[in-house]
């Protein structure tokens, strides 16, 4: 029998042995300060090289790593499936294309203690390309995955949650709120739980000296990503207000977002355009999208016969039929 660890770092991995190999090489010199024990789990699909990277880094370790090949396909349920692998009641999450700072894990446990929270998150920079000399805005570097930049441990707001790259839970909160939501496909599953973690009266914390940092490739630097990324943002958010809010009060949010757009950012894009700033210019079409994203998302919900738009959902993989409540 395995002994039990204090917490368990859970990660979601497929068709990307490089990345794990050196997200592992982080996660196994975690400083702990003698504070606690942890675990390795990585939850994978059995793609090519991805065992034989967790037994090259398990040897190099005394920290226990384990392999685990789930047999659904997406990372709502391999999330999943690491809460129910996970041997502490602390669940840490990380992503195979993050790499950690010595002190990322013993940062997260300490503001959980220190706090007597439950749900932790920390900082996220971005590691761009070599040779990459954009000035991202602030709301490109955020869609990539940099985190809020807050200087000192605080709670989380409404707007403000912790995202699973970069997220401690203990296993009682999942317990009393429930997994990640499989509905949420592709985005969104972490805000949602967030959501319900807010809603159940939990207070989340965020630790500013939990650092990782996110690799991106240069194709998340493509308009195309950007685009897609904006629309299925605007349709979580969409959801997020329908579940929480009711259908009603998110239609009416829908119509203020569409005056938005349609007066304010549309117009701004049109400046930026003339301007000629790259940046601008990108910055501004993704206010348009989500916006987009999100208003077709909710008039489907509350009205899917007259709104099916089905050219536009199918193009961008994010709606079926299961992962829309019905309307009242």
């Amino acid at each position: 029998m395995m002994p039990k660890v204090d917490v368990t770092v859970a990660i979601c991995t497929h068709n990307r042995t490089d990345g794990l190999r050196e997200c592992l090489e982080t996660l196994i010199k975690q400083d702990t300060g003698n504070l606690f024990t942890y675990e390795i789990v990585v939850i994978h699909t059995g793609s090519k090289g991805t065992p034989e990277a967790i037994e090259e880094i398990s040897r190099k370790t005394d920290v226990p790593i384990r392999g685990i090949r789930n047999p659904h396909e997406g990372t709502v349920s391999a999330r999943n499936r690491g809460f129910s692998e996970a041997r502490g009641d602390w669940i840490a999450m990380f992503d195979d294309d993050q790499v950690a700072e010595p002190q990322w894990l013993r940062a997260l446990w300490l503001v959980a203690q220190e706090n007597n929270a439950k749900n932790v998150g920390g900082l996220l920079h971005l590691r761009l390309p070599e040779g990459c000399d954009r000035k991202l805005s602030q709301r490109c570097r955020r869609m990539l995955g940099e985190t809020v930049k807050w200087e000192t441990p605080r709670p989380y707001t409404r707007q403000e949650g912790p995202g699973t790259g970069n997220q401690m839970i203990h296993r009682s909160v999942i317990d009393q709120v429930g997994n990640f939501d499989q509905a949420f496909v592709l985005r969104g599953h972490d805000t949602d739980l967030y959501r319900r973690i807010r809603m159940a009266g939990l207070e989340s914390w965020f630790s500013p000296h939990a650092v990782g940092y996110h690799i991106i490739p240069q194709y998340r630097l493509e308009d195309s990503f950007f685009k897609e990324t904006s629309l299925h943002n605007g349709w979580s958010f969409a959801r997020r207000d329908r579940l929480e809010l009711g259908i009603f009060a998110a239609i009416g949010l829908a119509t203020l977002r569409a005056g938005q757009a349609l007066f304010v950012n549309v117009p701004r894009l049109g400046i930026s355009i003339l301007r000629g700033d790259r940046e601008d210019i990108l910055d501004s079409r993704i206010r348009v999208w989500r916006a987009e994203g999100y208003v077709r998302s909710i008039f489907y919900m509350a009205l899917p016969w007259p709104f099916t738009q089905n050219r536009f959902f199918q193009k961008y993989e994010f709606r079926g039929e299961k992962h829309f409540p019905a309307a009242t």
